[in-house]
């Protein structure tokens, strides 16, 4: 009975193992941080979504964003997803953009914000797949007044 239970224990013990393998935070933001470029780094974002855990199928972050910058979004998926995750910025309802156009997923998106406020930003595996990934907001330019239509 004693080997029986060991044997279970050992196959559970290996199987944890083996999913926080994939999902290492540390290594994921450290790729992310490295793929952010030349930007100042403001925060980052755990993505990490299962099935069965009661979540909608999608993490929210709430981001406050200032009027007359150029921010970057990028996101570093883990090895083991399935699909890569999809990075969406929204104003309210209303989309304003995705790492998403026409098909292709990319690794990241820039975008210019005109309005001081806050702002949503949505991560979701496609049809409720599961994985994890890590994502970096940074500031890559600031506009003075008149510069850009401001």
């Amino acid at each position: 009975m004693k080997k029986v239970l060991f044997t279970f224990f050992f196959i559970f013990v290996l199987g944890s193992a083996g999913v926080y393998a994939q999902c290492d935070h540390d290594a994921l933001l450290k790729q992310a941080l490295n793929e952010m470029g030349s930007g100042q780094y403001i925060k980052d974002f755990i993505v990490e979504l299962k099935k069965g855990d009661g979540q909608s199928g999608s993490v929210k972050y709430s981001v406050i964003l200032n009027s007359r910058s150029q921010y970057k979004f990028n996101v570093v998926n883990a090895s083991g997803n399935a699909e890569k995750v999809l990075m969406e910025l929204y104003d309210g309802e209303k989309l304003l953009v995705s790492n998403k156009v026409q098909g292709k997923m990319y690794k990241a998106f820039g975008y210019i914000c005109r309005s001081t406020k806050v702002y949503s930003l949505v991560f979701s595996f496609p049809e409720g797949s599961e994985g994890c990934a890590r994502a970096v907001l940074s500031l890559q330019k600031q506009f003075q007044s008149g510069e850009m239509g401001f």
